[in-house]
């Protein structure tokens, strides 16, 4: 289970994306508490606590369920080329304004910096329930990524500074089994949506959700007194100290990326100046930010002297790579069930399951066992040999491999994933002091977030090719123009039975191919694990 261990007067970006994308573990007490300060009761108190219970199932719901109404947004919209940018926008733009709230929180109202970022989320959902186009859904899901990085830093803001320290850990546990209820209902819910009301139901859900967290918010939560954030820096020196310099280099740094890759070998040849041009963008822009960190030093959105410990790096790189497995196989996977197998939207959902169920055992065996044992490297390894070899297993999927089989090898792959990716949290809560905490889960949320909208733009390049190679082969005359306008399932369906028998089993080869880059990762993992050290919690540092 993804943790959050921070501190409030540094940043307050004290949040865990992925899979099971956020929880509350292992939260610290300030180091700077306000003078005077107050903590609410009553029934003020319980509905502040339900409104972050509430922003928690909308966050959580948004993030897992746009993979299941996927087939029905490319059928609608008649392309699938835009595939992968229904998550790496929502990604992108999360990862990439993730450490600016952070710095928000410390410099200006808690309460109005949460509710811009409440607005915003909702302000996407609804363009995305709107969408006349795939790309105006595209630029829906950039601005709901934006508003759940300033919602995930926020929970964590508010819950620290409504709560004192002896009574935190009872009502982070609470939370943590809300958010997994969310994470574990997503597929099921998106799967009755889309078969019941239709796909765009799926992000209109989020308003009415969304309004009443915001009403709840503007009447529960008052800013603690004398804050760090209500000093006397002009308002132009606090947008200064946003950095927000960064972002003008890293955002369209990683748009160009992704331009690059979502075109490269499908709308352009990779030799072509559409594809080589955001490339040579991309390492200029990224050079540019790699300089302004250096020259900002401790005031850099990217910290490097966190950076210069050893776990921090392993703990990045098994992330990056544990998210990007994880978050590429079950984006791919409600395609598998829906458009080769047959199975209904909700039935897909349904199927997801054991993915999800694992993963909360997994999480719960590295929880004690690293209590017990008091490290947490070796459970990082297990899961390094675990989930590539789930993965292989999963690469042998066809169309007649049994409900067993789906069930069995799917679930393992959950495990794997949640028996290590507590770890890289344990291990900076481990090796940093408590006041560089808060910088270096910062880091590791940069990490999970920027791993899957990598991967999953590579992961859409990949799929476009072989889907149109293997139905080039298996259909003759289908042309890739033919593929882009129209949508998955239509594929299929618009053919004869006998050829939509090759369809499917040429979906389903691309489908596989395609997880080859998630055997990829996952063996990629074992870097991060063998280098990480190996220090006990029982003796932390602070």
């Amino acid at each position: 289970m993804a943790q959050i261990s921070d501190n409030a007067d540094h940043n307050g970006n004290g949040t865990s994306t992925s899979r099971r994308e956020l929880t509350f573990d292992g939260i610290s007490e300030p180091t700077h508490v306000a003078p005077g300060l107050e903590y609410p009761t009553g029934t003020k108190f319980w509905l502040l606590m339900l409104t972050i219970a509430a922003v928690l199932m909308l966050i959580s719901i948004d993030m897992n369920i746009v993979a299941t109404a996927v087939p029905s947004i490319t059928n609608h919209f008649h392309t699938i080329a835009d595939v992968g940018w229904y998550s790496s926008a929502f990604r992108l733009s999360q990862c990439a304004f993730q450490f600016v709230f952070g710095q928000a929180y410390q410099r200006f109202s808690i309460k109005r910096v949460f509710l811009f970022a409440n607005a915003t989320l909702i302000a996407g959902s609804l363009i995305c329930g709107a969408a006349a186009t795939s790309s105006m859904l595209i630029v829906g899901r950039a601005v709901a990524g934006l508003g759940t990085a300033g919602l995930l830093s926020g929970c964590f803001v508010i819950l620290v500074h409504s709560t004192p320290l002896r009574r935190r850990p009872m009502f982070t546990g609470v939370m943590g089994a809300i958010e997994g209820l969310a994470t574990l209902s997503a597929p099921l819910v998106g799967g009755a949506i889309v078969q019941s009301l239709g796909w765009r139901w799926c992000f209109y859900i989020n308003a009415p959700i969304g309004a009443v967290t915001f009403l709840l918010t503007t009447r529960c939560f008052s800013d603690p007194p004398n804050p760090s954030n209500f000093d006397h820096t002009p308002l132009r020196g606090k947008l200064r100290q946003l950095d927000l310099l960064s972002n003008l280099f890293f955002i369209p740094a990683l748009t160009s990326l992704f331009l690059a890759l979502s075109w490269a070998g499908t709308k352009y040849p990779w030799r072509s100046s559409a594809v080589i041009t955001p490339l040579v963008a991309f390492v200029i822009l990224m050079a540019a930010f790699i300089f302004h960190q250096i020259r900002r030093e401790d005031t850099a959105a990217l910290p490097l002297r966190i950076l210069k410990h050893r776990s921090i790096i392993a703990g990045s790189i098994f992330i990056m790579c544990g998210n990007s497995t994880g978050n590429v196989l079950e984006y791919y996977l409600p395609t598998y069930y829906q458009v080769v197998r047959g199975y209904s939207p909700a039935q897909s959902g349904y199927l997801m399951l054991p993915i999800i169920l694992a993963g909360t055992i997994g999480a719960l065996v590295h929880g004690f066992g690293t209590s017990a044992l008091g490290y947490y490297a070796p459970f990082m390894l297990a899961a390094s040999i675990i989930m590539p070899i789930a993965a292989g297993l999963i690469t042998t999927f066809e169309l007649t491999t049994s409900l067993t089989q789906l069930i069995t090898y799917t679930a393992f792959s959950g495990l794997g994933y949640g028996v290590g990716f507590s770890g890289p949290q344990n291990a900076v809560q481990t090796v940093l002091p408590a006041e560089d905490v808060s910088l270096g889960t910062s880091v590791l949320l940069f990490a999970q977030s920027f791993g899957p909208a990598v991967a999953i733009a590579i992961a859409q390049v990949l799929f476009l090719d072989r889907l149109e190679l293997n139905l080039g082969r298996m259909v003759p005359g289908l042309r890739a123009a033919d593929l882009n306008s129209m949508g998955l399932t239509q594929i299929v369906t618009e053919l004869s039975p006998e050829r939509a028998t090759e369809a499917r089993l040429a979906v389903d080869r691309s489908i596989i191919q395609t997880w080859y880059l998630v055997v990829g990762l996952a063996c990629a993992t074992m870097v991060g694990s063998l280098l990480m050290e190996w220090r006990s919690v029982k003796t932390r540092r602070d």
